[in-house]
């Protein structure tokens, strides 16, 4: 019997993880419950990043900031960022989508989270440091106050917004017919945006989620799953292919 496992990415991402389960019976998909536009109000982004010169530090927490971010700069007939600016990022993953862009990355968190990112950054941050963020239009997150809190000057460029895919109708009205034996998710906003994409069929997608194995991406999506009492049965170790297919292995018990 197949199992099939919904993967919140969008189709074609992590090929990796769609071949491991090849000859099994898991069957991954993968479809995006949400997609990043840009922001409502575009002018608190532009106005970080035409003062980038005078940032001590550039802080990154996903591949759709890079993406964000190299627009804007782009828009401005800028190609690189600027001398001296040093360069953290959440993850491994997010530091790849950098050095795509041409970008040197000084600082990779050890553990890839806001909170990690948090720890590794902070002591690097002498007093005053002025430290720009890019984030979604709309989520400032705990990671600029845990930065503020370690006395530096923390400036935040929303340079894009989160919203539900043109997919999520459709994915609620397969998970509230049984279609997925599992579903993993990739951030706090895969499964808020989704539920609001549902409507009047938000309780029914809660509960078929309730009846699935459910597998976090990492530390703040598995917290974020819990309060919504939908607690996570596996957490990867790491936001990578090897680790999410790891966890959906033992979600599933295969």
């Amino acid at each position: 019997m197949t199992a099939r496992v919904l993967v919140t990415r969008p189709a074609g991402t992590w090929p990796a993880l769609a071949a491991r389960f090849d000859g099994t019976p898991v069957l991954i998909q993968m479809t995006e419950t949400t997609m990043q536009v840009e922001p409502i109000d575009p002018r608190p982004g532009d106005e970080a990043i035409g003062r980038l010169e005078s940032y001590d530090w550039l802080v990154l927490t996903s591949g759709h900031g890079v993406s964000a971010l190299w627009r804007v700069l782009a828009s401005r007939g800028v190609t690189g960022l600027p001398p001296g600016l040093r360069v953290a990022a959440v993850g491994p993953a997010t530091a790849r989508a950098l050095s795509g862009v041409g970008a040197r990355v000084e600082l990779v968190a050890a553990d890839a989270s806001s909170d990690g990112l948090a720890a590794s950054l902070g002591p690097l941050l002498s007093g005053g440091a002025r430290v720009l963020l890019v984030r979604p239009e709309g989520e400032p997150g705990p990671l600029a106050a845990a930065l503020r809190d370690g006395g530096a000057e923390v400036h935040e460029a929303p340079l894009y917004r989160t919203i539900a895919s043109e997919h999520a109708g459709e994915l609620a009205d397969a998970a509230i017919a049984g279609a997925f034996a599992a579903v993993v998710f990739t951030a706090p906003s895969s499964l808020n945006l989704w539920l609001d994409a549902a409507g009047a069929r938000r309780d029914a997608l809660v509960y078929a989620l309730a009846r699935v194995a459910r597998v976090a991406i990492g530390p703040t999506t598995s917290a974020y799953l819990a309060s919504l009492g939908l607690s996570a049965d596996a957490v990867a170790s790491a936001p990578t292919e090897d680790a999410v297919g790891d966890a959906i292995a033992h979600a599933l018990r295969v």
